[in-house]
């Protein structure tokens, strides 16, 4: 009897350890690329690249002069060329920076000003509006709401996971966490979308940095084609200490 509690007594330290080992691995998988510098996506997360210029997605806050603004931040959409064209110009107006258009460009996801500061040619703004047809924003950034707009575009699981990560790289989602893990499953009444993604939180002297680990569950309904998002703190974990001065 004394023999199978000490097999019982093993098998279930080895499993502890092993457990334990499993966690000090993933923490170290998270911390280091917390840590690194020049690492934001993984391999196949779609996002722009070789981005010249501050990309800004023209809102309901931007289009009004400062006294009519309301506690409402919804991006603009559109299928004009030329309404964009408006909402920038009205943005440009109300902004404390003058800037010339010098060029237009549209995509399949938006329409896009080129703007550069007539005082200053190194500081460029890529005014953008959404098309409609693509997606209709219902976000307000105000607010802490789950539905993040209508999605207007062929529903396979490849293009509803390229419509996820393009709102989360392009800045529509206010989520600035360096992204762990991205997927997609195909379900019978929607698309399910998780992206694992962590925030790091730089300690003062004295503190620790902090880690955030989160899961971000994203669900696309395949009859009204609302998507919405689910976010979860899942994690967190020490980083860094600052000694005091």
């Amino acid at each position: 009897m004394r023999k199978y509690l000490l097999i019982l007594i093993g098998v279930l330290f080895f499993i502890s350890c092993d457990k334990g080992d499993n966690l000090d691995s993933a923490n170290d998988k998270f911390l280091e690329l917390a840590y690194d510098r020049t690492y934001q996506y993984p391999d196949g997360f779609y996002y722009e690249k070789n981005l010249i210029g501050y990309v800004y997605y023209e809102n309901t806050v931007s289009i009004k002069p400062p006294d009519e603004r309301e506690n409402i931040w919804i991006e603009l959409n559109t299928i004009d060329k030329e309404q964009a064209k408006t909402w920038s110009d009205l943005s440009n107006e109300y902004s404390s920076v003058d800037r010339e258009i010098v060029k237009e460009n549209e995509t399949d996801k938006y329409f896009e000003i080129v703007r550069v500061n007539i005082d200053n040619i190194n500081d460029t703004l890529l005014s953008r509006v959404h098309r409609s047809d693509y997606f209709i924003s219902l976000y307000n950034k105000f607010t802490d709401i789950d539905t993040i707009g209508i999605y207007s575009g062929e529903l396979t699981s490849n293009n509803v996971k390229e419509l996820i990560e393009y709102l989360w790289s392009c800045g529509t989602l206010s989520i600035y966490d360096k992204v762990v893990e991205s997927s997609i499953a195909d379900k019978e009444d929607d698309f399910e979308h998780k992206i694992k993604s962590l925030k790091t939180v730089y300690g003062d002297f004295g503190l620790h940095d902090m880690i955030y680990v989160y899961d971000n569950e994203f669900k696309l309904d395949k009859t009204s084609r609302t998507l919405t998002i689910k976010r979860e703190l899942i994690k967190e974990i020490e980083g860094n200490y600052h000694e005091g001065s």
